[in-house]
């Protein structure tokens, strides 16, 4: 029995190790929680975005980063009902999305899709893209950054918060 439980503990040490190992740039909502391995993302505000393709205008969604990785960041996003962002496309990252609540028509490329509350759809690097809330909506999306970068560039797009 000691030498099942002395194989447990090493491999419970080594787990530890490799989580404990991680360095490089994470950054959440808050930078207090940074290198935490949970984030209590529900207790945070979301804050407005301010996109670089609407120089000088408000973005039309509120934002909440839930993780972010020098090659991800993954957020929640509130639109309000009528609310239609600026045709626009992404020269340095995917966007993989699920719809968590609400109807939204989706252009993509030279197609428009309605996305109703349950569905996912993707808009890859370079391709043009707009969204416009037919319902107040929330989504959950991913930005996937290839080459890396993804906290700079999304520290470029969002005003100061928290």
């Amino acid at each position: 029995m000691s030498g099942t439980r002395s194989a447990i503990q090493n491999r419970k040490r080594h787990r530890e190790a490799v989580v404990t190992s991680i360095k490089g740039p994470v950054a959440f909502m808050h930078p207090a929680d940074i290198g935490r391995l949970v984030v209590k993302s529900s207790r945070r505000r979301g804050a407005r975005l301010r996109p670089n393709y609407a120089a000088g205008e408000d973005g039309v969604d509120v934002v909440k980063v839930l993780m972010a990785t020098d090659h991800l960041i993954t957020f929640e996003a509130f639109r309000p009902k009528g609310a239609i962002d600026t045709t626009h496309q992404h020269p340095d990252h995917h966007s993989m999305v699920y719809q968590k609540q609400g109807r939204v028509r989706m252009r993509i490329g030279g197609k428009a899709f309605i996305v109703e509350a349950g569905d996912s759809y993707f808009h890859p690097m370079g391709v043009v893209h707009q969204h416009e809330a037919l319902e107040d909506s929330v989504r959950i999306e991913t930005k996937i950054y290839p080459a890396g970068g993804a906290i700079a560039s999304w520290n470029r797009l969002v005003s100061a918060s928290d």
